[in-house]
């Protein structure tokens, strides 16, 4: 039984949340878990030639396009985390740190028998402390 889940979104690929916030919705209201979705942008590299606010504004634009996702598709109460670094790491700690017991995830499209599971998804599933439910775009 979940109580908590996570929907791990990429804001730049609509196959990411499409067929998996559906059913993220569905599991939470079948469970009367709480629903929560994180999405990891690159860690932002600063470098010389670039201004010294480079980069500011990323998190307030990703939770932006989130936020028209999520409220487009009746999930407008669910919160939003963004964090910055390796993908598969983030959605990692965030799952233990903030103690979710469910990961929602989208696999990559690919016919059968050659489902596509992407680097991210399989560290995830591999590592997760929690069940990962892989939904199949």
């Amino acid at each position: 039984m979940a109580t908590k889940i996570l929907l791990p979104i990429d804001h730049t690929d609509d196959q990411s949340w499409k067929k998996a916030l559906p059913v993220a919705l569905e599991q939470a209201k079948f469970y009367g878990a709480s629903l929560e979705v994180v999405s990891v942008i690159p860690e932002i590299v600063l470098l010389p030639n670039l201004p010294a606010n480079y980069g500011a504004g990323a998190k307030d634009h990703v939770t932006g396009i989130l936020r028209g996702v999520l409220d487009a598709n009746g999930a407008e109460d669910v919160a939003i985390h963004i964090e910055e670094g390796s993908v598969y790491r983030e959605i990692l700690k965030l799952a233990h740190k903030e103690g979710f017991d469910l990961i929602v995830m989208a696999s990559a499209k690919g016919d059968f028998p050659n489902y596509e599971i992407g680097p991210n998804l399989a560290r995830v599933v591999r590592n997760a402390h929690c069940s990962v439910t892989i939904v199949r775009a």
